[in-house]
């Protein structure tokens, strides 16, 4: 029951930690996602004439 429960508890580490590198990249990445969206949404814009 102990290397169950210290493999358990690996596995709880490791999923905090991914979890918190991820929220980090999300809030990094924030700004180039606006970037993108705003010229994927200019490169497709019909021109009206």
């Amino acid at each position: 029951m102990p290397k169950t429960l210290e493999a358990l508890l690996w596995c709880a580490a490791l999923a905090t930690w991914l979890m918190l590198l991820f929220a980090l990249m999300r809030e990094r990445l924030r700004p180039v996602e606006r970037i993108v969206r705003r010229l994927v949404a200019e490169a497709f814009r019909v021109k009206a004439e």
